[in-house]
């Protein structure tokens, strides 16, 4: 196998590629294949769980396929010069080089290579913009531990025939509503929260317009978008019935503006550099004060004005999650609805109220 292809093209699919296969693999499973055919280029990758392939324009010089080590590959390219790479392998090695730098690596065998199945079934169509969008503001909710695999992924469910996405780590709880997709499937999806985060990748450079399709069988879903391909095993299992933690509605409601809020919290958060550490925040009428107080480094104090109905209340936050939620609504303005200091607290936006994030306050002394 031969090609050249631009440095920058080439580590832009190497880097997808790469990403899905875990450290855990050993031998050809812990590398990228590249198969080429005229002047197209597969780039594949995989953690048995996800598979990412992609496909790129290069000008082929003799076709066939290496097995290459992922990151060692990725990091060999993108420390090249900028400009056409050749890359020529074998069974035992494969060539990078741009210049007078090359670079010798270790194959692996083709035929060692984990058996893929090819994407197939009916391809659904639907706009990428609105996925994407209610992807960024709730997959941040989904939880990173394994030991809970049900909690790191996303249920796609369908309310009222559209699209209903809902993630939560057990601390916190977001939930968007995508009235321009119809449902996805004729059931409910559990979608690896990881799986998602490549195709917001892939998504992120498309056009306001364009569409995405999706493929779906009994156990895995695909993702096709142009000439990237992310497909997944769903997650098996029943989701926890999490909305009947939201309640019908709230006493205490703060509206402020967003940036102003943000900027305050994360000064706040300068001084909360464990899991311990929480920021206060104490409703007045017109305004909330935002303090932070660590025993090893000092204590931050800002107050912020705001419009505020309710009882004077004290609630606490991990800082990060707060932050989260915030950055994920729409618009100038968020409202932080509460029902006291130890119960859910709500936050969305003014108007757009498709996206509404769920947080745990945090008990303190």
């Amino acid at each position: 196998m031969k090609f050249k292809s631009e440095r920058d093209i080439l580590v832009e699919a190497l880097s997808a590629a790469s990403r899905v296969v875990a450290t855990r693999l050993i031998g050809a499973s812990s590398g990228i294949l590249l198969s080429l055919t005229g002047n197209q280029l597969t780039v594949t990758g995989t953690d048995l769980d996800i598979t990412v392939r992609t496909t790129v324009d290069v000008i082929g010089l003799e076709d066939g396929s290496v097995v290459v080590p992922a990151r060692l590959v990725v990091d060999a390219v993108r420390s090249l010069e900028a400009g056409a790479v050749t890359i020529a392998g074998n069974d035992e090695n494969v060539e990078v080089s741009l210049g007078r730098a090359k670079f010798s690596l270790r194959t692996f065998q083709v035929m060692d290579y984990p058996k893929l199945p090819p994407v197939t079934g009916a391809v659904t169509s639907i706009p990428a913009l609105d996925l994407v969008q209610g992807l960024n503001q709730v997959v941040r909710a989904a939880a990173n531990d394994d030991a809970r695999p049900l909690l790191t992924g996303v249920l796609f469910t369908t309310e009222d025939n559209k699209l209903r996405l809902i993630a939560t780590d057990s601390y916190r709880l977001a939930v968007r509503d995508v009235p321009e997709v119809n449902g996805v499937g004729d059931h409910d999806l559990l979608v690896p929260a990881r799986a998602l985060q490549e195709f917001q990748r892939a998504a992120a450079s498309l056009a306001s317009d364009a569409e995405v399709g999706i493929t779906l069988t009994d156990a895995e879903i695909c993702f096709v978008v142009g000439t990237t391909s992310i497909a997944s095993r769903l997650i098996d299992g029943n989701y926890p019935s999490v909305l009947q933690l939201i309640p019908a509605s709230y006493p205490n409601q703060l509206r402020i503006a967003k940036d102003t809020l943000l900027t305050s919290l994360k000064r706040a958060k300068l001084l909360a550099k464990d899991s311990t550490s929480s920021v206060r925040l104490t409703m007045k009428d017109k305004g909330v004060e935002i303090r932070t107080q660590s025993h090893d480094t000092g204590d931050v104090e800002d107050n912020v004005d705001a419009d505020y109905t309710g009882e004077e209340i004290t609630i606490a936050f991990n800082p990060g999650f707060l932050i989260d939620g915030i950055e994920a609504v729409p618009g100038d303005e968020i409202i932080l609805e509460m029902s006291d200091s130890v119960r859910p607290a709500m936050v969305h936006g003014v108007e757009d109220t498709r996206f509404r994030y769920l947080l745990m306050p945090v008990r303190v002394q």
